[in-house]
């Protein structure tokens, strides 16, 4: 899996309509996240890559490459990773 590196994929998590979504990359729309997708947040000085899930009763969680949980909140600085 690649790491996405360029600035103008960076943005910030945001959540409406039961849905994440990337907001704020410049010159792009705003990016509403499926599950399965994997994206990075910054978390202090470093990029942390997560995937994002659902369970069966539509409720979101993030795991990172070890498969453990992640903290994952809106407002916090994302990418998409490719």
């Amino acid at each position: 899996m690649l790491m996405a590196s360029d600035e103008s994929q960076e943005g910030f998590l945001d959540y409406g309509s039961g849905r994440y979504k990337l907001i704020g990359c410049a010159g792009r729309d705003d990016y509403s996240l499926h599950v399965g997708e994997w994206m990075e947040v910054q978390m202090g000085m470093q990029w942390v890559a997560v995937q994002v899930l659902a369970d069966e009763w539509g409720r979101w969680y993030f795991l990172d490459v070890e498969g453990s949980h992640v903290s994952v909140d809106v407002g916090m600085r994302a990418r998409l990773a490719s």
